[in-house]
């Protein structure tokens, strides 16, 4: 025959009112734990996806002002080459009207200096004529004749 244990029957009847109360009074509190948990962790995980967001949204934008930094200050050494460059030619072009001018005035210089060495020659040369001349004569001719005669020579030689 079967035995009828009524201890069996207690203990699943004490389970039953334990898991009864556990069910009103714990596992409703647990769940409500577990949920905030649960929402503070999706609320915490948003917030890290948005720092994450906002992160890379600034990286890029630093980034783009690095690269325009980059090219205004690659814009600012071709600038100040191509000024250097300007101003090297200005400084060469100027060197070289100063030494056309130098040139020009030293030529002009050389001409006048060859102008006053042919008049001191030719001077030279009527002065000795005329000294010639008194020696072939034998005597001084008036100063008024010297000087006529020192000048015609004067005039037919700067003619030639």
């Amino acid at each position: 025959m079967l035995k009828f244990d009524w201890n069996a029957v207690f203990t699943l009847v004490n389970l039953i009112i334990f898991y009864l109360l556990m069910k009103k009074f714990l596992f409703g509190r647990i769940k409500k734990v577990i949920d905030k948990r649960r929402e503070l962790l999706d609320s915490e995980f948003k917030k890290a996806e948005e720092t994450n967001a906002e992160a890379e949204n600034k990286l890029r934008d630093y980034e783009n002002k690095i690269s325009d930094y980059k090219n205004e200050g690659r814009k600012i050494i071709d600038d100040a080459r191509e000024n250097a460059r300007v101003e090297y030619d200005k400084i060469l072009d100027r060197a070289e009207n100063d030494a056309n001018a130098l040139r020009a005035d030293a030529e002009r210089e050389i001409e006048e200096e060859r102008q006053a060495a042919r008049r001191a020659s030719k001077e030279e040369i009527a002065s000795l004529a005329l000294q010639a001349a008194e020696k072939v004569v034998g005597k001084s001719v008036s100063a008024d004749t010297d000087s006529a005669i020192f000048d015609e020579f004067l005039n037919e030689s700067s003619d030639e």
